[in-house]
């Protein structure tokens, strides 16, 4: 029988929660609504920290009009996640120093003080790479060439039998008040202005110097949690809907089978920053979905 269409699933769950509701410790604990709120929602918080937040801004008129494909964008989130920072918003923008400014503005904002923007492209010698010059008057500030960036390019170009001209030499113009982050053996510069982090658009620099400097990247642990279950995503929504109402501090994710190989129907995945509550949802997933055995 389908957990989800059996109102057995839901008094279940009632059952579950009911005597933790009870208690003395959580007496008058009802919503506006009336629906009764149970331990994840009024178990006081304040010994967790909040992560902090990040942005990205993607710039180019390339990935706007599908030439080039974005990979840095799940990189960033890969690593970002793993180091317990939460990315919260990706926007794209062409390459006008209007767009640029207005969005790095907006999600400096979002992020608040101790948050986190990145932004990837823009930073090379063509008449497009406008992101320094953005982004510094974004924040009332002129650009300058910086000596050890100027050092580095001069010799990498030179090792080559090339001369730093006008054009490159645009690459080592920051904004003023910058700080400079090097990553081995790359001598483009990871620029820093305020909270705001000035990548490039290669995939292959921008992952890199983020791994260079991802300790300067960091946020409480999260903890994580899977379970498989032979029932069906639509078997088992209603049941995953009021866990996910009692545990809002828990990210669920369900994710169908897609390959034959997988012996499963269905994952499930159970992800906060408090193992406590992690726990205790998927305890309560426990009695109301068939769990298979690990």
């Amino acid at each position: 029988a389908a957990v989800a269409a059996s109102p057995t699933a839901s008094h279940m769950l009632r059952a579950i929660f009911q005597p933790i509701i009870r208690s003395p410790k959580l007496t008058n604990a009802r919503c506006s609504c009336g629906t009764l709120r149970t331990l994840a929602s009024v178990v006081p918080l304040g010994t967790l920290h909040p992560p902090p937040s990040a942005a990205a801004l993607i710039i180019g008129n390339e990935v706007l009009s599908g030439k080039i494909q974005d990979t840095n964008t799940a990189s960033l989130a890969r690593l970002l996640h793993a180091r317990g920072v939460n990315l919260v918003r990706v926007v794209v923008v062409p390459d006008v120093k209007e767009d640029i400014a207005s969005n790095v503005l907006r999600l400096r904002e979002l992020v608040g003080p101790s948050g986190f923007v990145f932004t990837s492209g823009g930073i090379g010698p063509t008449h497009d790479d406008i992101t320094y010059e953005s982004i510094a008057g974004a924040l009332g500030r002129d650009v300058e060439i910086h000596k050890g960036t100027h050092q580095r390019m001069r010799e990498f170009y030179e090792a080559q039998g090339k001369e730093v001209n006008a054009s490159r030499l645009r690459m080592a113009t920051i904004p003023v008040g910058s700080e400079v982050l090097t990553t081995p053996g790359v001598w483009v510069p990871l620029v820093r202005i305020e909270n705001i982090y000035i990548l490039p658009g290669i995939p292959r620099l921008f992952n890199a110097m983020m791994d260079a400097n991802k300790s300067r990247f960091t946020g409480p642990d999260i903890q994580l949690e899977t379970i498989l279950t032979l029932q069906g995503e639509g078997e088992i929504a209603e049941a995953l809907r009021e866990i996910a109402l009692n545990f809002p501090e828990v990210q669920i994710g369900s994710y169908p089978k897609t390959t034959e190989e997988q012996k499963y129907t269905t994952k499930l995945t159970f992800e906060s920053r408090d193992s406590a509550l992690v726990s205790q949802a998927v305890a309560a997933a426990r009695r109301v979905i068939t769990v298979l055995k690990e």
